[in-house]
């Protein structure tokens, strides 16, 4: 079987930000580049952990050039479009498509739910018809209200335009009807659900988007690497240093994950308004705690 375009560790990578809310262009191009450095296989900006819907418009534009020219074509750069209804998420996609992203990761509308198959069908393939760009469908339905089932998404891969998903859900018995029931050969499926990264790779997904590989690339690029080559005792091992990790993480998770590339000396840890925020006493006991499981100390790039 010939490995599919979008595979292995694909950083849901956080956006630098400096106080005002605008790109540092600076910031970006070092997280980038240390998570290309740490060996990942694909960048994805504007996602959940991007604060992909809460960003101004020109800046999502701006982390996808900046992504895109760091990269430099030595991992395929691909950007979400987070937005309620079929006509915004058009319209983001015509912003951003420019830029030389690789691919686009759509949501479900929502803000409103009740949508059946059909309904997100339709949504999908009129995504299509508006861009040459692949297309991977975006299942989180925490955030959104709207989930995604493997009755639905197995016939919006009906098209080949809809190149894969990214599937966030945390719902154990559809991510595995959808690896055991593929589509088609080229369908990828990127497992977004850090906790189940191993043992999604060992069923037969492509790839993980995993959040904490914006800090600690190298880690998740060595579990993927074992499952690669059969080592599945040691992937499960390191599977147990990252839920280690996870459990760390309590309030303001994002919040946490710009703490630390903070602590790297990539980036600010700054957020969207009103985004949580941990006050200095619990960023202190986090970044303890996560130093005394073993998070790196400092990294150049």
């Amino acid at each position: 079987m010939s490995q599919r375009r979008f595979h292995g560790v694909v950083p849901p990578t956080v956006t630098a930000l400096d106080a005002d809310e605008r790109l540092d262009r600076a910031g970006m191009a070092r997280l980038v580049e240390y998570q290309i450095q740490g060996g990942v296989h694909g960048i994805f900006v504007l996602g959940t952990n991007g604060e992909g819907p809460c960003l101004r418009d020109r800046v999502r534009q701006e982390a996808c050039e900046v992504a895109v020219e760091t990269a430099k074509g030595r991992v395929p750069v691909i950007a979400g479009v987070l937005q309620p209804s079929t006509a915004r998420i058009i319209d983001d996609v015509k912003l951003l498509e420019r830029t030389g992203i690789a691919a686009v990761v759509a949501t479900t509308p929502y803000y409103f739910g009740g949508y059946n198959d059909d309904e997100l069908v339709g949504h999908y393939r009129r995504i299509a018809d508006a861009t040459d760009l692949p297309i991977l469908v975006y299942n989180i339905p925490q955030n959104t209200k709207v989930p995604v089932k493997a009755s639905a998404l197995l016939k919006i891969a009906e098209d080949p335009r809809i190149a894969g998903v990214k599937d966030s859900s945390g719902d154990w018995a559809e991510v595995q009807r959808i690896i055991l029931e593929r589509p088609r050969e080229d369908f990828v499926i990127l497992q977004g659900n850090q906790q189940m990264a191993a043992i999604s790779l060992v069923l037969g997904a492509d790839g993980l988007v995993p959040g904490f590989a914006n800090v600690h690339p190298r880690l998740m690029a060595d579990l993927y690497a074992a499952v690669q080559r059969g080592a599945t005792a040691e992937a499960f091992a390191i599977q147990a240093k990252v839920d280690a990790f996870l459990r760390i993480r309590g309030r303001a998770t994002l919040h946490g994950t710009k703490l630390l590339a903070a602590h790297l000396g990539l980036i600010e840890a700054n957020l969207t308004s009103p985004l949580p925020r941990m006050n200095p006493d619990e960023a202190k006991r986090y970044l303890d705690a996560c130093l005394a499981a073993g998070f790196p100390t400092r990294a150049a790039v």
